[in-house]
């Protein structure tokens, strides 16, 4: 979350998308804004999620993968994106497992995996049980090989 509030870090590290998986003003949630970035060239977009097990993250799975998906392909492939919360350990990697899910089509096992290769992450139970809708609903659409 630090970095998220280093504009000049952020650049630094090529960074030209902020995704907050936590956007609000509580001590849950970073409190940076579409205008807390204006002026900078970084491209904002803020999810108000909080960390329970009853918040319904899935509503925000379709636009958190859109988002990541123009940044990686913003200036022919040159974006980055960095994704956020405020521990990154349960709200921001659910949104990139989603994006995983719904843009590389892989299965949520091989999802998590891949994140948990990166980096320790601890989707809370709601968010794992959102998850797995997702993998079925997209497994009934046929967008897995297995």
């Amino acid at each position: 979350r630090s970095l998220a509030m280093n504009v000049m870090r952020l650049k630094r590290q090529g960074i030209t998308h902020v995704l907050n998986a936590a956007e609000g003003n509580s001590f849950m949630h970073v409190n940076t804004d579409a205008e807390f970035y204006a002026g900078t060239g970084i491209i904002y977009h803020g999810v108000p999620a909080s960390d329970t097990d009853h918040f319904d993250i899935s509503g925000y799975f379709e636009e958190a993968a859109d988002f990541i998906q123009e940044a990686l392909t913003y200036r022919n492939g040159k974006g980055k994106v960095y994704v956020h919360c405020r521990e990154g350990y349960s709200r921001s990697p659910t949104l990139v497992i989603a994006y995983l899910m719904l843009c590389r089509d892989m299965d949520v096992h091989a999802a998590l995996a891949t994140v948990r290769q990166e980096r320790e992450i601890g989707p809370n139970d709601g968010f794992l049980r959102q998850l797995c809708e997702l993998n079925q609903r997209l497994s009934a659409e046929g967008r897995f090989w297995n």
